[in-house]
């Protein structure tokens, strides 16, 4: 009873992540549904090597290891989103399978009108020969759109905040004065100041566990997509959370593990 008077708590948020406002959350079966109907055809676009140590200041003998990259788009109507192909890894079939589907949902749960025009692009952070974050970021009319995919590259599949975080710290963390936001403006982190008193550790520590994907986790309260979003970069943690329009739809925040 708990977990369910949370999560309706979470829905009834006033959150505007990524220019939802325009769109309402989607499971998986209506949106491989849409899928299945929809015109997406994959285009190649460009190809180039990725070094997994790239993020690391002391890469081991393991993360040395490369694996290639060729850029794919997918289109839909007026909208497109380009992710990575992979080569190089134990299973290259499902892990691209997994990848693919994965930013399909993501175009499909922003763009689900016939006129919208939403353009997304990704960028790979890269941590370590068994761990790949993938950040996809774009634009719906004017509002700004963060979802990412973090990989367990030796299983193929996806992992989310709570296979590398605790939930519970972080939630604490982001409601302390400590709390560093990544880019942010003085009036963005002025409210999200404000915005914050408004969450309890309890919402936050929910949101935070049903981060990322896969959709569906164990004992998970809701199969939709998700509401935040993180990824590693570079030994630190940035996990996307939701704020209005006017605070620029979210706001990202930086945990430094090392120093905590």
């Amino acid at each position: 009873m708990k977990r369910l008077f949370l999560y309706l708590t979470i829905v009834a948020m006033p959150l505007l992540f990524a220019g939802c406002k325009k769109t309402d959350t989607s499971d998986l079966k209506s949106i491989m549904t849409t899928e299945a109907n929809g015109a997406m055809s994959p285009t190649t676009v460009a190809s180039s090597e990725i070094s997994l140590a790239k993020d690391n200041k002391k890469p081991s003998v393991e993360a040395k290891k490369s694996i290639t990259e060729q850029s794919q788009s997918f289109s839909k109507d007026k909208s497109e989103i380009s992710y990575p192909k992979l080569t190089g890894s134990k299973d290259d079939t499902s892990l691209n399978t997994m990848i693919s589907d994965n930013a399909k949902l993501g175009l499909s749960t922003f763009a689900k009108a016939p006129d919208s025009d939403v353009k997304i692009k990704y960028n790979i952070k890269n941590q370590s020969g068994k761990r790949m974050s993938i950040v996809y970021t774009g634009k719906s009319g004017d509002s700004n759109i963060i979802f990412t995919n973090n990989i367990d590259l030796e299983s193929g599949k996806s992992i989310g905040l709570s296979d590398f975080a605790d939930p519970l710290t972080i939630a604490n963390y982001i409601l302390s004065d400590d709390v560093v936001l990544e880019n942010a403006s003085n009036a963005q982190a002025a409210g999200f100041a404000e915005y914050k008193k408004t969450l309890s550790v309890d919402i936050l520590k929910t949101l935070l566990e049903d981060a990322d994907f896969p959709l569906i986790k164990e004992n998970d309260v809701n199969e939709g997509f998700p509401k935040v979003f993180s990824y590693e970069s570079g030994g630190d943690i940035f996990i996307a959370i939701p704020v209005s329009h006017e605070l620029g739809d979210y706001v990202l925040v930086k945990y430094s593990p090392a120093t905590k």
